[in-house]
């Protein structure tokens, strides 16, 4: 029972959701709100059915979420899960300047290789701007970062034994 920083008391993904309203508008003030648990203090009961941690893709596909938050010059941001079957799986670019994104996608189970890239060779931290991210794959978290340059690869599948990262 109670509540979930990412859901909140509800089956919504309240900071989500609070984010792409207060990035992209609604005709309205949403005023000084911090979403998730801080948002309704009085709220002591959870939701009649509590959220699952990550939703349960088909077959043998696995579920990839991405945490982006872009610096002052987004457009310059892109990234791209790959898969040595079936090459670029899924890709993100055209992102507006400081703004926070959540992608979720179910993906194939080959699909081992995260890359985030910057067109101007600076990264998305910490010169111009504080952007960042983070990948999990079925939940567990396997990157993060924000300094790099041109690009940073994240590894997305435990290595088999023998093989070298």
């Amino acid at each position: 029972g109670g509540c979930d920083n990412e859901y909140g008391f509800g089956l919504v993904d309240a900071k989500a959701a609070y984010d792409y309203l207060s990035n992209r508008g609604c005709g309205f003030s949403v005023g000084e709100t911090l979403g998730g648990c801080n948002q309704c203090v009085e709220c002591t009961s959870a939701p009649t059915s509590s959220p699952t941690a990550f939703p349960a893709c088909p077959g043998n596909e696995k579920y990839f979420k991405l945490s982006l938050e872009t610096d002052n010059y987004g457009g310059e941001t892109s990234w791209k899960v790959t898969s040595p079957t079936s090459g670029d799986v899924i890709s993100g670019s055209g992102y507006e300047s400081g703004t926070t994104h959540t992608e979720r996608h179910c993906i194939q189970s080959d699909a081992c290789t995260f890359e985030i890239s910057d067109s101007d060779g600076d990264g998305i931290c910490c010169t111009q701007g504080n952007g960042s991210y983070k990948v999990w794959v079925d939940d567990v978290e396997k990157g993060m970062g924000g300094e790099f340059e041109f690009s940073e690869t994240v590894t997305l599948c435990p290595l088999i034994v023998g093989e070298t990262g």
